[in-house]
């Protein structure tokens, strides 16, 4: 009954958002940056935001879980206006910075990044807001900037959602995840419709930015309630720290504002190698899926040897990217 119920309301979702979407024109409009040539709804986010939040209305989950999702509304609502009015950057750090301090404040917080060998517990000690603010702003930007070709940000949050799945040994989270991931599938399958399809959506800021907030305090989660390891937790994040990290540091490095958008994210040098939409996605899911397990078998090995290989993987990420796709320019937008 409930599966049916679910399957109604994204339903109605779905179809108000699109059908509201095309009567207001809501849509991301081509320019010389971008891959689409046709008007195309962004408000994807909306519908996933929604949906979520009907989730956890209508039965009992974890608490923290439902928290996360309420309070997200704020996001996902900055995300929104960011795509009809373009925020500048100081005002959405802001925007996204008041809901998490709610969520750190009211106990969705951790002190320590983990025990490891040799080094004992890395406490965070008087650092611990300030840490958990720039690292859930850093997540969040990062998940923002990997929404540039079809399909890649909903393959990277199903990717996260299957693992937590995976993870934890808790019946009615792993329901409440299964629900999420249906749902992320669907919006994954009209990301992916033909670009002149009208009911072909993108999931806009509302849809990145809720996607990193949800990412950030449910990582934090599952080391604070359900004793997860961040050395095991970190690996489906791999893709959009490194991305992040090598974009702003490469634009540093060329005295440009690390919040102006350009062409220098991998995702867009590897599809300017393929004349279709699918292969580089599915090329992402592959070796994003190596990355995954081969990061959970070393951190059942080694928690320490878990986490420097994430941070040697960086600099490895970072020389190839530097040296090898400098002065690759391409004409399509983050």
């Amino acid at each position: 009954m409930l599966i049916l119920k679910l399957s109604i309301i994204y339903f109605l979702i779905s179809s108000s958002v699109i059908y509201l979407s095309l009567h207001l024109k809501y849509f991301d409009k081509p320019n010389k940056r971008t891959v689409h040539k046709v008007p195309t709804i962004n408000t994807g986010g909306l519908i996933i935001y929604l949906f979520f939040l009907s989730l956890v209305f209508i039965s009992e989950f974890n608490h923290n879980l439902e928290l996360i999702v309420s309070i997200g509304f704020f996001v996902c609502i900055t995300g929104f206006v960011d795509d009809r009015i373009n925020l500048n950057p100081s005002s959405k750090i802001v925007l996204i910075i008041i809901p998490s301090s709610y969520l750190i404040l009211n106990g969705i917080s951790i002190s320590d990044l983990g025990q490891y060998e040799f080094l004992g517990t890395i406490e965070l000690g008087k650092f611990t807001i300030p840490f958990l603010l720039l690292a859930i702003g850093l997540l969040i930007n990062a998940t923002n900037y990997i929404d540039g070709i079809d399909g890649l940000l909903l393959s990277f949050f199903l990717s996260c959602l299957l693992y937590y799945i995976f993870l934890i040994d808790d019946t009615e989270t792993i329901k409440l995840l299964k629900f999420f991931a249906i749902a992320s599938f669907l919006n994954l399958i009209l990301n992916l419709l033909p670009s002149k399809n009208k009911f072909k959506i993108f999931s806009g800021d509302s849809g990145s930015l809720f996607i990193g907030f949800f990412i950030s305090f449910m990582t934090i989660e599952l080391y604070n309630s359900f004793n997860i390891h961040p050395a095991i937790l970190i690996w489906p994040l791999w893709y959009p720290v490194y991305d992040f990290l090598f974009v702003s540091i490469n634009r540093l490095i060329n005295k440009k504002s690390i919040f102006k958008p350009d062409n220098t994210h991998l995702h867009h040098v590897i599809s300017n190698y393929f004349k279709n939409r699918i292969s580089p996605l599915i090329l992402f899911i592959s070796f994003n899926s190596l990355i995954i397990i081969l990061g959970f078998k070393i951190s059942e090995i080694s928690k320490l040897l878990s986490l420097s290989i994430f941070v040697v993987g960086f600099i490895l990420f970072f020389i190839i990217r530097f040296f090898l796709f400098k002065k690759t320019k391409i004409k399509i937008n983050h």
